[in-house]
């Protein structure tokens, strides 16, 4: 790594759906999945159910990977990983509300993604995520690290 080589941003989004919506929150000039980075510690399941509900209000339950992205500039030496986790709503009849400045979170439907300023540029994979159905999604394993027996070892 260059010594003004810029790390790499980790992003844990939700894709959220109801019937042929997705929850999406407004910007001032865009709209985003809801999501945000992790905290020490803190597995990308965990991450997107508190973001979510940082951003939106609503719990949710991570069900799967819906796709996994990244966006590089180099102009502004930025590189973005994004994890975007399926999940469910724990309440299918609860309604997002404003809790974060700044981001208004709602669901839009589908066929409207394609007009709107979505970043990253996303909502044809959304709309086709959608039409495929959850059974498209990869296992989200969560944290699989096990200490080494030599390690367990060391630590008792």
């Amino acid at each position: 790594m260059g010594l003004d080589a810029k790390p790499v941003n980790l992003r844990c989004t939700g894709l959220i759906l109801r019937d042929a919506h997705v929850l999406l929150c407004q910007r001032i000039t865009d709209w985003v999945l809801p999501g945000g980075t992790q905290q020490d510690g803190e597995s990308v399941g965990a991450c997107v159910r508190r973001e979510v509900r940082e951003e939106t209000g609503l719990a949710v339950t991570p069900t799967g990977v819906a796709f996994v992205l990244e966006a590089t500039n180099s102009r502004y030496g930025q590189h973005l990983v994004e994890i975007v986790l399926h999940a469910e709503t724990d309440d299918p009849d609860a309604e997002p509300h404003g809790v974060e400045d700044g981001l208004v979170p709602r669901f839009v439907r589908l066929e409207h993604v394609l007009s709107l300023e979505l970043r990253p540029p996303i909502g044809g994979y959304l709309r086709g995520f959608h039409a495929g159905g959850a059974q498209r999604t990869a296992a989200y394993l969560g944290n699989v690290w096990r200490p080494a027996p030599a390690e367990a070892r060391r630590s008792s």
